[in-house]
């Protein structure tokens, strides 16, 4: 299993243009986003820059037009983790080959998992939380 971004595939780092969502809005209640926070959510269309840092983490930064939110981590450690609400979770990303993120966030509530299924030209994901999915695709740049 991988643990450093030196042994994944190329095709997981570039930039990234959200091109399609499905149940983001209900997604974010089930995780407790606020309604102002979710509104802007929703019509936001997030930049997504995948890379890898000279220490051996992953590094994912999230643009949208109201806020920026960078995320750097070794793959199978668990980190801290800001989400885009301003809310402080425990997360940890795992490699699953051949071509997946899966990550897994808490807190003293919630469980979420984000599956991130990298292709040649774009990222499916799935993000979970309860019984409540929503599925997102971004277009390579």
């Amino acid at each position: 299993m991988a643990t450093s971004s030196d042994n994944l595939p190329d095709y997981f780092y570039g930039k990234f243009k959200l091109e399609s969502s499905e149940n983001f809005d209900a997604f974010l209640q089930e995780i407790g986003v606020g309604f102002v926070t979710r509104k802007m959510a929703n019509i936001a269309n997030p930049d997504l820059e995948i890379s890898k840092e000279s220490d051996g983490k992953v590094c994912i930064k999230v643009v949208t037009s109201f806020r920026t939110n960078v995320i750097r981590f070794h793959l199978n450690e668990e980190f801290d983790e800001i989400r885009m609400d301003g809310k402080t979770v425990k997360s940890k990303v795992e490699f699953e080959p051949p071509n997946k993120f899966i990550q897994y966030q808490w807190d003293d509530k919630l469980r979420m998992k984000y599956i991130r299924e990298f292709l040649p030209d774009r990222i499916n994901v799935t993000s979970i939380c309860n019984n409540v999915q929503c599925f997102r695709v971004y277009r390579r740049l």
